[in-house]
């Protein structure tokens, strides 16, 4: 098995970016309607196609894990969450009930899924650019968490990482995050 770790190629300029902690605060500073997926998205580093698709089926608690079929490949990946990020849905959840209400999109035909998702992922994605347009920040897509979450494993930034799971589901210490 290949050991070695590939980091997605940054471009200077672009949406698809690391946030800086400047970004992160800013982000996280209030809770909004998309805190929820913004911190799932940074926390796990799943795809945001891929997250709003989920349902509490998806969740193993005993485990701490989310298990999902990629939409790209369909390979089923299992990803760790934090126990804390699992605890805000309630053990009472219907098997087919979507983490991300707003965001689901149970359409069977895959070119009607796509456009439909591409739909759905609009508003947080617009919500994110405000946010930081708001706060004198530079742009970035939903793909920058992705982005923020390899680049601060990978690059061996485990402490800011773990900092971020243990303080991002509590929006109010968010401002005692360690410096990056």
């Amino acid at each position: 098995m290949d050991s070695t770790i590939y980091l997605r190629r940054v471009i200077e300029g672009t949406l698809h970016r690391v946030l800086l902690e400047a970004d992160l605060r800013t982000i996280f500073r209030y809770r909004h309607n998309w805190h929820r997926f913004y911190t799932f998205l940074l926390l796990t580093g799943i795809r945001s196609a891929d997250l709003s698709m989920l349902t509490s089926r998806n969740l193993a608690r005993e485990r701490n894990v989310v298990g999902y079929h990629r939409q790209s490949t369909g390979c089923y990946e299992e990803v760790p969450v934090p126990h804390n990020l699992l605890d805000v849905y309630p053990n009472e959840m219907r098997p087919d009930q979507p983490l991300f209400p707003d965001l689901y999109c149970d359409i069977e035909e895959w070119e009607f899924r796509e456009e439909k998702l591409n739909e759905n992922l609009g508003p947080p994605a617009e919500f994110l650019e405000a946010l930081l347009a708001a706060a004198g920040r530079p742009a970035a897509s939903l793909m920058a968490f992705r982005i923020t979450f390899d680049h601060g494993i990978k690059e061996g930034n485990e402490a800011f990482h773990h900092a971020l799971i243990s303080r991002l589901t509590d929006p109010l210490e968010i401002m005692d995050m360690p410096q990056s």
